[in-house]
């Protein structure tokens, strides 16, 4: 199973396009909120063409959560049927909780993620891409797929789980390149 994670399009088409390229031969997209609007706090990204992308993320089967950017009327847009602050799925032996990071925040994700014995918690909210280990639980940040901070690049991940085994990867959407990668055994 190869799970494509995304997060914090910001209304990019450009930069979702590129996702998109680099996360080819997924199974399942999952994307971890603030799908359309830029926000007060931060610029326009490259390629900002919200209604578009709407369009094209109406053509993928993907799983989401909302973020704190994302309104009522991008779920009505987007057809998603509910804001979800966050979200639990299971993939082969991996358990996953899913949230954008916000509401919950970080630190309440984590205790969630614990509490009903996850493997892994996947966020996005930071725009600052990381994997993590604390204790038994991996956190997973894929970054910003079109506005990063803090020196990291445009980016998403990939999680390849097979088995007892899940590889994580960030990818750099501008040179298709994984610059960081762990793997896990259970």
């Amino acid at each position: 199973m190869i799970l494509g994670i995304m997060s914090d399009t910001h209304g990019s088409l450009s930069y979702f396009n590129k996702a998109l390229k680099v996360l080819n031969k997924v199974d399942r997209y999952i994307h971890l909120g603030d799908f359309l609007y830029h926000g007060p706090r931060n610029p326009l990204p490259d390629g900002y063409n919200p209604k578009e992308l709407a369009k094209e993320l109406k053509k993928l089967k993907y799983s989401y959560v909302t973020g704190n950017c994302d309104a009522q009327i991008d779920n009505y847009v987007l057809d998603l049927p509910e804001v979800k602050p966050y979200s639990m799925e299971s993939y082969e032996n991996f358990k996953i909780l899913m949230t954008h990071g916000f509401t919950p925040t970080i630190e309440e994700a984590i205790e969630l993620a614990n509490k009903n014995n996850c493997d892994i918690l996947i966020h996005g909210h930071t725009h600052i891409s990381k994997i993590e280990k604390r204790n038994n639980l991996i956190i997973f940040n894929p970054g910003s797929t079109a506005l990063p901070k803090e020196n990291t690049p445009n980016s998403v991940g990939k999680i390849t789980i097979n088995n007892n085994t899940m590889i994580l990867e960030l990818i750099d959407l501008e040179t298709g390149n994984i610059y960081k990668r762990k793997e896990i055994s259970k």
